[in-house]
């Protein structure tokens, strides 16, 4: 691979990692738990999606989600930022 494509996959896996939910303390993730990450996050945001159940109620209510890493990232998340009143 060039540098400047190597730039450019670098460049989309640092925007990619600016949309999903991380830690205040966490470093840098790996290319590849970013992207598992960010599948999970899809997954997540489209079921929640298909839901009249609030962000909290939404993990609490689906064992897929009450014990996962992501649920604790998503509980760090301030969720009026995304839905102001």
């Amino acid at each position: 691979m060039t540098d400047r494509r190597l730039s450019h996959l670098n460049a989309a896996f640092a925007e990619l990692r600016s949309h999903i939910p991380r830690f205040p303390y966490e470093k840098r993730l790996s290319k590849i738990d970013t992207l598992r990450l960010a599948l999970a996050y899809i997954e997540f945001l489209d079921g929640l999606a298909h839901t009249n159940l609030t962000v909290h109620e939404y993990i609490a209510h689906s064992p897929k989600w009450t014990h996962s890493e992501l649920a604790l990232r998503l509980r760090w998340l301030d969720w009026n930022y995304f839905h102001p009143h």
